[in-house]
């Protein structure tokens, strides 16, 4: 007995997309992996098992069978959020990468749904299914070095560069509230401390997560800032209907190794320049490397704008002593005309401001005298 599309469709999305939880669970759960076969190797497979048994359950086109992987891949991620794995905000970033490689699943599964036998086409789906888990033990136990990527950020201030380096090395409380990216939970810059001058001191750039520990290594005032980082706060605060949710790769994933602030004039202005080293062990590098930098990158502004603004603030010209007396002599505004106008007293006559035509509210009164 053929099946009904709406039966289709539930087995097409709904078995590939409990496959896929599985390995998510296997994958983060048991080995703590972020690598190729997690954000590779199982988009692959999810969007071909739904291809696969959409074609093999009834007819369809390659767009029909496109979509299916789609709709199972977003059913992936629904189950994701409801078991607590993982934040939407990873999910989202993470969901343009699945999209396109469920591109490559999906005609795979439809060229081979049409061409199998029925005996190949059950067993190829169960080897796939079982041979995950070998991927992932195999890829946890042979990961390669994280690369250093660098990120540069410069601004250009009108201030006297002793006035910037004051500010780079400690600024308060940055009070403009967090915007774009920095409210989806990105962890962003508060505030920075320092514990004593030169090489050696300690630095302390609070984030929303947690401080970063920075130990001064040069210290060549008032050109150049160099630090390390020994301690790195959670990147991010997960958004998910459950609340707050501590996902491994919130620790150890990514890390900022160095820092660098350099500071030189152009012209009769100063430039300041940060510049961050860091590693990630999310793969594939290629694509989240991309994501990583223009995070830091904004992190990067947010720091410079308000250095930016707290050193043009403090060479601002004094307000003269006389400025509040002058200010509080000015005699305020005229009150504003009251409506309707009041009438004159018997024996006197109206103004001509009083007597004009006020059509708005539907009255008209004469001019008089």
């Amino acid at each position: 007995m053929p099946l009904s599309y709406r039966w289709r469709l539930l087995i097409a999305a709904g078995l590939p997309a409990l496959v896929g939880l599985g390995g998510t669970v296997l994958s983060v759960k048991c080995f703590s992996s972020y690598g190729w076969s997690l954000f590779l190797g199982l988009p692959v497979l999810v969007s071909f098992l739904s291809s696969l048994i959409y074609c093999r359950t009834g007819p369809g086109t390659w767009a029909a069978s496109y979509g299916v992987s789609l709709l199972a891949i977003l059913g992936l991620g629904c189950l994701i959020l409801v078991f607590a794995i993982d934040g939407f905000i990873c999910l989202l970033m993470a969901l343009p990468l699945a999209a396109a490689l469920a591109l490559l699943g999906s005609t795979l599964g439809y060229l081979l749904g049409k061409c199998l036998t029925r005996g190949f086409a059950r067993t190829l789906p169960l080897l796939l299914t079982f041979g995950f888990p070998f991927l992932v033990g195999f890829e946890s136990h042979h990961r390669p070095p994280a690369p250093l990527h660098e990120v540069t950020t410069r601004i250009n201030i009108p201030a006297p560069i002793q006035s910037v380096w004051n500010e780079v090395i400690a600024f308060d409380r940055i009070r403009t509230p967090p915007s774009g990216i920095f409210r989806c939970g990105i962890a962003y810059p508060i505030q920075a401390r320092i514990n004593g001058t030169g090489k050696g001191a300690i630095r302390h750039c609070i984030f929303s997560t947690g401080p970063f520990i920075e130990p001064i290594t040069k210290w060549e005032a008032p050109h150049l800032l160099e630090f390390d980082v020994t301690s790195n706060p959670p990147a991010m605060k997960e958004f998910s209907p459950w609340g707050h949710i501590d996902t491994p790769h919130l620790h150890g994933t990514f890390n900022s190794e160095h820092g660098r602030f350099r500071l030189y004039k152009e012209g009769d202005q100063c430039v300041l320049e940060g510049t961050t080293w860091y590693r990630q062990t999310i793969l594939p590098d290629f694509y989240w490397h991309v994501i990583s930098g223009h995070i830091i990158h904004q992190i990067h502004l947010r720091v410079l704008e308000h250095i930016k603004r707290q050193s043009v603030q403090k060479i601002a010209p004094p307000v003269p002593p006389g400025a509040s007396r002058q200010r509080a002599s000015i005699t305020p505004p005229a009150a504003a005309k009251r409506w309707p106008p009041p009438r004159p007293a018997p024996g006197k006559r109206m103004s001509r401001p009083q007597g004009r035509w006020h059509l708005r509210h539907g009255i008209r009164q004469r001019w008089r005298g």
